[in-house]
């Protein structure tokens, strides 16, 4: 059995932040606010993360509003670790409803984490073609790959890992996934169809007493992740306010929340909308779980944001 911090660890690095194994939308005829705002079940039986060998495979396309260098990037990344000799004690939070919180503090970690050996990763699906990904280095390892441009060619991904299948080595295997669509903001506060790279005010005030309602086309991602940072002048590099919530195209962010973002020296704030597909491929010796591949692809839409 997993060590508790252990487990929650692999949880964090898919950006799956406390899920409340939540099976539905809620009622009434909105989808903002109350129990709309919940969080999507993506892991169907948690026995399937029951090891400690985790794989972290993904693909981001960021779409970049504001900033330098504007414009569409692409982060490929595959990692293959042994987190037996591994923990971390989370970053505290202030919870205002079921998707929405607030990070008070940084997470601690301990301990060291081993890279279990692979020789390939392929990606398929992608805008420049097939994309071959080799291991180098001592141990071998697969470095990340960033470039320009988009990421998603096709309907869906597949990803085949190669490796040797020896006692230290993650285990051989395919999966497909679908690839999410770019969000497009709809509303955000009053302001409709809202110019995302002009930096729109969102009402940052300690007497705001409405939630920020965001609206976004809804679409067929697993879940929607929505992150309020601070940016140019921040004291507090850890805080944010973070909403995972269902791809149903409305969130409510509680006014508790906006106003925890006011004693920040912030000059301005990072607004991302990221809608992400999941996958878990678990493999099996026996009945036991050997490995688990924890696969997140995501298409993000960041602009700047101002009190």
């Amino acid at each position: 059995m997993l060590k508790k911090y252990s487990y929650l660890i692999i949880l964090v690095f898919v950006c799956v932040v406390s899920l409340a194994w939540i099976s539905g939308c809620g009622g009434g005829d909105s989808n903002c606010g109350g129990d709309n705002d919940g969080v999507p079940t993506i892991i169907d039986d948690d026995e399937d993360l029951n090891t400690y060998w985790v794989a972290r495979l993904g693909v981001s396309e960021l779409n970049q509003l504001t900033g330098p260098e504007p414009g569409h990037s692409s982060l490929v990344q595959a990692f293959f670790s042994d987190f037996t000799d591994f923990m971390v004690q989370l970053a505290d939070r202030d919870y205002y409803t079921n998707s929405c919180f607030a990070y008070t503090s940084r997470q601690v970690t301990s301990g060291t984490i081993e890279t279990l050996g692979v020789n390939m990763v392929t990606f398929e699906g992608l805008v420049g073609g097939q994309l071959d990904l080799m291991a180098s280095g001592d141990p071998p390892k697969i470095d990340p790959r960033l470039y320009p441009g988009s990421a998603f060619l096709e309907d869906s991904i597949t990803i085949s890992v190669a490796s040797s299948d020896g006692l230290t080595d993650f285990p051989s295997f395919t999966e497909l996934i679908a690839a999410p669509e770019m969000p497009v903001v709809t509303q955000l506060g009053d302001k409709i169809n809202p110019d995302m790279g002009s930096g729109p005010s969102i009402g940052i005030s300690i007497d705001r007493i409405e939630p920020l309602v965001v609206k976004w086309e809804a679409g067929a991602g697993d879940y929607i992740d929505v992150k309020i940072i601070p940016g140019s002048g921040s004291d507090t590099k850890h805080l944010k306010v973070r909403c995972v919530t269902y791809d149903d195209g409305c969130l409510e962010i509680p006014a508790a929340a906006i106003q925890y973002l006011v004693p920040d020296l912030a000059t301005n704030f990072q607004f991302k909308i990221e809608r992400h597909n999941f996958v878990l491929h678990s493999i099996k010796d026996g009945d036991a779980t050997k490995a688990a591949a924890l696969i997140d692809v995501s298409s993000i839409l960041e602009g700047t944001v101002l009190r």
